[in-house]
């Protein structure tokens, strides 16, 4: 009969990861993360109103920071009044001619005044993703080559360009692509295609 050895330690094989990832190949590792994390991706929270209902309180939003940002698309930037980071969308590209007029509805025999609709070049557009109720007019404004000009989609609530005039390129972060959490809110953003006009360029209202 074989007796068993005693007071022995049993020797632990280790992991066939440990074994196989060397000091180098975990710097390599980080590197790739923390290149990735400058450069290319980061998450913003999302605090305050201003974009609702895109996006609302606590909503963690994913960014692509190489994406050529274009009209419509939703940014992170520095928020140039406050500091910190900002969520808004692009309203107005280099070079663009922004303005905002009240919408005026007919209601009987009287006239209602609301909200405010944007014209980029002498354009109007709809903005479906857009809500506004408190009459609201921004004067031509021409976009500098280096510079976009923000909105809030929560027009009533929004602190933007409208306050603190277009945004510098190099402030703005990246385009958010994805809501990421909470889980229930999981979403893609997707880019709003170019609005429908509603009359031609350069029509009376």
């Amino acid at each position: 009969m074989v007796e068993a050895e005693c007071g022995k330690p049993e020797r632990k094989q280790k992991s066939l990861l440990l074994r196989r990832v060397t000091p180098g190949m975990a710097l390599l590792v980080i590197g790739a993360i923390l290149v990735l994390r400058l450069w290319v991706v980061e998450t913003a929270y999302v605090e305050g109103r201003s974009m609702q209902d895109t996006l609302q309180q606590g909503d963690r939003v994913l960014i692509f920071k190489l994406l050529r940002r274009e009209r419509f698309d939703v940014v992170v930037l520095n928020d140039p009044e406050e500091g910190g980071i900002d969520i808004k969308r692009i309203v107005g590209t280099p070079g663009d001619v922004v303005s905002v007029v009240p919408h005026v509805k007919d209601v009987g025999r009287h006239q209602v005044v609301y909200g405010g609709e944007l014209y980029v070049n002498a354009q109007p557009y709809e903005e479906p993703y857009a809500a506004s109720a408190i009459p609201s007019s921004l004067p031509p404004a021409k976009v500098p080559e280096d510079s976009y000009f923000v909105m809030g989609d929560n027009r009533d609530d929004s602190i933007d360009s409208r306050q603190y005039g277009p945004v510098k390129a190099k402030n703005i972060r990246g385009v958010a692509v994805a809501v990421v959490f909470p889980i229930d809110r999981i979403q893609m953003l997707k880019r709003v295609e170019t609005p429908a006009a509603r009359r031609a360029a350069g029509s009376t209202r």
